[in-house]
């Protein structure tokens, strides 16, 4: 998306057409409008908002200009609109748009009181909304349905997504700070196009395992029955474990709060004391770690032969009795009854011995055939010998290798105990000081609630890998039986298919997150490094979160600023080099960085450096910047701007500003 001009018409202080072009040149990618303090620049950012999304962000709802409405007189009509011209790439190429929100305002009153003008209009104003594009002859314009406007913008930059690419220097600040950064990360990478196929898909598998006849069979219509069940609960237990997460957060957000309130003590005791306190809890993280590995290292280890090692006792006395019966059982391997049989028949044994009845030789013969199957088990019984044998022989070392599991949990456990109890008497030493004993207190209740937190998280994923595998046990039983059912035929190809595109989607996904986490995570730390100019160093969570390295640093506007220009230039440069589009999906878009004020917290130096990376990282730049910022920022940021403007009032007589007639020139 590139915003090639602006339109406003009557629209708050902006009085009659004002235009706006943009300059959209490759080296020359910036445009700056200039003007002081309440000269209209917020007015320009909320203009963009307004006509592309119907957001109003005044505290007075009129967007009509007061001049033009304080001349209207009851039954006047007025418009007042807004429009935006802008390209942007979909599957067929480039096409240019032009989005237009319009308001008719209707005059129902006009009074005058106490020398005071009254002018009332009617607060439902009639709204009109138009998007045209230009066809490939750039000469024929087409118009959007009026009821499919709204998803098409939706498509260009959706709603929950501008407060990225329109933003004034009061919101900035917040930016990398929100904690819904994760939604914004997948959706301007449009990794959400993947995350929607994916549900889509999987839905899709649902419903076709769903309709699998299973009357006839007990045990798939008992599947069937509690796959449903499966289902419910585990929504039931994401929703927990989603919730048990946002506590988690709240809670931790708050300790490092008052972990940094406990920092700017003056008793050196107490900070001392804190600073040991964090080592130790660090230290316990890492122990929990630890100790969450050796507990599932256990559990794999134990899972993989206890039959075998359980039945030892059986298996070896078994073994003793089948020695004792050797000669009873044994049998010469590869024979059977009837070849005893053809042999009694005959007469004569293969070694030429005569098998008369009542005989010594007959008598021997007739019992190695008793041994040989069907009629006894001495086959089976020796193969039972060699795989007990296998079993013991795999086995003997599974108690103690399992012991020494159990020690090294032990041994964390208690690792952990003495580290608690050594944060416990830290602790102790910070209560001593009367202006951090409060501090303390939240903070330890902070981190009591973050813990019970985290045990209704740990439990709600245990009950979620639990019903997961029933619901996967539910699946197969289902599955095996749609196999073998000539009805059922057609499903089952279907749900091949199906989990398939299922399984190529989630490799897929998975591997383009990959490739954003790394890629923000090496861009932000490269862009804050050359906009700080301290020595402070960031991090980037599984949240896309920026975070200092330095938990307890205390952060000032300025320095949100900074670290939120750092996210926001690596993300749009991100969407500009595409760095997820490959042959078989395009998923790149640019996007265009419209600033209201955006040095307003930042000082000199830093002004310096966000102006040296700001153009190389977005398509374009648009900002409405007060003069005595413009004179730092134009430094290094005249040689990029394309188009420049200024942004004036007019005077009366008196030579005096009239704050309802503002201009763009």
């Amino acid at each position: 998306m590139i915003i090639h001009k602006l339109e406003m018409y009557n629209f708050r202080q902006y009085i009659g057409l004002q235009e706006v072009e943009f300059s959209t040149d490759l080296d020359k990618n910036v445009t700056v409008l200039i003007g002081v303090n309440t000269s209209g620049k917020t007015t320009i950012i909320r203009a963009f908002e307004w006509c592309f999304y119907a957001k109003n962000g005044f505290e007075d709802p009129v967007l009509l200009n007061s001049e033009v409405r304080d001349n209207m007189n009851v039954g006047d009509m007025q418009e007042v609109w807004v429009a935006v011209t802008f390209s942007h790439q979909d599957s067929n190429g480039d096409k240019m748009y032009t989005l237009k929100r319009k308001y008719t305002y209707l005059c129902n009153e006009r009074t005058r009181a106490d020398g005071k003008l009254f002018v009332g209009l009617n607060k439902k104003p009639e709204e009109d909304l138009s998007l045209t594009y230009l066809q490939a002859d750039g000469q024929t314009k087409t118009d959007i349905r009026r009821e499919n406007i709204s998803e098409s913008i939706d498509r260009v930059l959706p709603q929950d997504l501008s407060d990225y690419f329109f933003f004034g220097g009061e919101r900035i600040s917040g930016i990398a700070n929100r904690t819904d950064l994760s939604n914004a990360v997948r959706g301007l990478m449009r990794l959400d196009v993947l995350e929607n196929a994916r549900d889509h898909i999987k839905e899709a598998l649902k419903k076709f395992s769903s309709n699998i006849d299973t009357s006839g069979d007990a045990k798939a219509q008992a599947a069937q029955d509690s796959l449903g069940t499966a289902n419910k609960k585990l929504q039931q237990y994401k929703e927990t474990r989603d919730n048990a997460q946002a506590e988690m957060e709240y809670y931790q957000k708050q300790e490092s709060e008052y972990n940094v309130e406990l920092s700017k003590s003056n008793v050196e005791q107490v900070k001392k004391a804190k600073e040991e306190r964090d080592r130790i809890s660090k230290a316990l993280i890492n122990e929990e770690i630890r100790l969450e590995n050796a507990i599932r290292a256990y559990v794999d280890l134990f899972n993989k032969r206890p039959y075998a090692f359980f039945g030892m006792p059986s298996i070896k006395k078994s073994l003793e009795v089948l020695q004792e019966i050797n000669d009873q059982v044994e049998c010469v391997p590869g024979m059977n009854q009837d070849s005893i049989d053809y042999l009694i028949n005959r007469k004569i044994c293969i070694c030429g011995t005569h098998l008369d009845p009542g005989s010594q030789p007959y008598q021997l013969v007739m019992q190695e055939r008793r041994k040989l199957p069907p009629e006894t088990i001495g086959a089976v019984v020796m193969n039972y010998k060699n795989k007990a044998e296998g079993y013991l022989s795999g086995s003997e070392s599974f108690f103690t290798d399992i012991e020494e599991k159990y020690k090294e949990i032990r041994g964390i456990q208690r690792h952990i105990g003495e580290l608690q109890d050594e944060a416990g008497e830290k602790s102790k030493l910070i209560i001593d000081d009367t202006d951090a004993k409060t501090i303390e207190n939240k903070r330890h209740e902070a981190h009591t609630k973050y813990l019970e937190a985290k045990s209704d998280y740990d439990q709600a994923v245990i009950d979620i890998g639990g019903c997961q595998r029933d619901i996967r046990n539910c699946e197969d039983a289902i599955a095996k039986f749609a196999k073998s059912s000539t009805k059922n035929s057609r499903l089952v190809r279907y749900i091949t298919y199906v989990s398939m595109v299922q399984e190529w989607l989630s490799d897929t996904y998975k591997a383009k997150e990959d490739t954003v986490r790394y890629e923000l995570q090496r861009r932000v730390n490269s862009n804050f490094a050359k906009m700080y100019h301290g020595e402070r160093s960031i991090t980037i969570d599984d949240k896309y979160r920026v975070k200092y390295s330095d938990i307890t640093t205390e952060e000032s506007d300025g320095l949100k600023a900074v670290k939120s220009f750092a996210f926001i230039a690596s993300l749009v440069s991100m969407a500009k080099d595409r760095i997820l589009d490959d042959e078989e999906m395009q998923l790149g878009q640019v996007y265009p960085l419209v600033m209201d004020a955006p040095f307003s917290n930042v000082d000199e130096i830093h002004i310096d450096n966000i102006c040296k990376i700001l153009p190389k990282t977005a398509n374009q730049v648009i900002m409405a910047v007060m003069q005595k910022d413009w004179e730092y920022a134009a430094v290094n940021l005249g040689e990029y701007v394309g188009k420049s403007y200024s942004i004036t009032k007019d005077k009366d007589v008196e030579g005096k500003e009239i704050d309802t007639a503002t201009h763009i020139r």
